[in-house]
């Protein structure tokens, strides 16, 4: 019985600590600053249609709404419940799932204003 509690001790020792350093050293990605054309869109409708900005770490468009840097871009939580992913498509612009409740009802995308 010792023995299983030092074996048990010691895996979460381990799994803690990995966890710890996995979360330390993953790595992120930004949002890039500047001026983007923002969408929103549910069923290949657009609801949703305006210019925006990153500045920083925030997306400005009604409001200022942090970016929370992800591996593949960031997300946004325009409100509690409505979250929107920023995921880089490869060509300057983002794109993700919009998310009302933990609930998939669209897509998200920024596109590079020229």
């Amino acid at each position: 019985m010792l023995v299983r509690s030092v074996f048990r001790g010691a895996a979460v020792v381990a799994v803690g600590t990995a966890a710890l350093i996995g979360a330390a050293g993953q790595a992120s990605a930004e949002v890039v600053p500047g001026t983007y054309t923002s969408t929103t869109s549910s069923s290949g409708i657009v609801l949703l249609e305006r210019q925006g900005q990153v500045q920083g770490q925030e997306l400005v468009l009604i409001g200022r709404y942090p970016i929370h840097p992800t591996p593949t871009g960031g997300y946004v939580d325009f409100f509690p419940g409505h979250r929107v992913f920023m995921n880089s498509d490869g060509h300057g612009g983002y794109s993700g799932p919009a998310f009302l409740g933990g609930v998939v009802i669209g897509e998200f995308t920024l596109t590079p204003y020229r």
